[in-house]
């Protein structure tokens, strides 16, 4: 009997450029769809209902560390404190890889200035790349979730997917990629997606080590370890990759 191939699950988001941060980022984790649903929602959820009394709020990163909105409770130092070394604490003891590519996105947009291509298009196919070389690596078969964007937009990252399922790569044939890439999943801002949520906050945390800004609460730290290839010379290809 053949065994069946493991189950991994990408989310992944993006951040983009800021006044202190000129790249494009395209960054999340990836776990065994079993490890996430039995171990990562689970303990998500219980720390959600220890520091905010409910399981249904949402993490925004943005509003996180600005202490807005249902975050607001965070502008006192010591909850926010403790809810963030708690966080880090529970992140430590899960089974997630890191994965992303940036690029500096002024360079990207002179370069490509009279293309079609998005600066998103252009980061997920080649996060799709390191993704392949992860799930062949295990030999698993994965998919990936992100946030929804406009309808417009999924389709046209959709196509992108199936694309490169259909046609492999210059690194991956057609065989490889349909045999351990699968579907795209496209879930809503407001929806409770925790693995989302916590996709959320890696790009720029990433950003942050790339520009060698502070490591509040060891954020920073916590997910550089948990990098796809941490501490190799293949770091910065297949872990963190920069494009340009």
């Amino acid at each position: 009997m053949i065994k069946p191939k493991d189950e991994y699950i990408l989310f992944a988001d993006e951040t983009k450029k800021t006044p202190k941060n000129p790249h494009f980022c395209f960054a999340g984790f990836i776990m065994k769809r079993c490890d996430y649903e039995d171990i990562l929602v689970p303990k998500i959820s219980d720390l959600k209902k220890k520091h905010f009394g409910r399981t249904d709020i949402i993490f925004h990163y943005t509003d996180m560390k600005s202490n807005k909105g249902e975050f607001s409770c965070f502008r006192d130092s010591s909850i926010r404190n403790k809810f963030w070394t708690e966080f880090v604490n529970t992140i430590k003891l899960i089974d997630l890889t890191t994965i992303g590519v940036y690029f500096d996105q002024n360079l990207m947009k002179e370069l490509y200035k009279n293309s079609g291509t998005t600066n998103y298009d252009i980061a997920y196919r080649h996060l799709l790349e390191n993704y392949m070389h992860f799930l062949k690596e295990r030999d698993g078969i994965g998919s990936i979730c992100i946030e929804s964007r406009t309808f417009k937009e999924n389709m046209f990252l959709q196509r992108n997917h199936f694309d490169y399922i259909q046609n492999g790569s210059i690194y991956y044939s057609s065989e490889n990629t349909s045999e351990h890439l699968t579907t795209i999943c496209f879930v809503v801002k407001g929806d409770n997606c925790i693995g989302l949520q916590v996709a959320d906050i890696i790009p720029a945390r990433f950003m942050r080590i790339v520009n060698k800004q502070s490591d509040n609460y060891l954020l920073n730290k916590i997910f550089h370890e948990k990098m796809y290839y941490y501490d190799t010379p293949q770091e910065n290809i297949l872990g963190l990759k920069n494009l340009l």
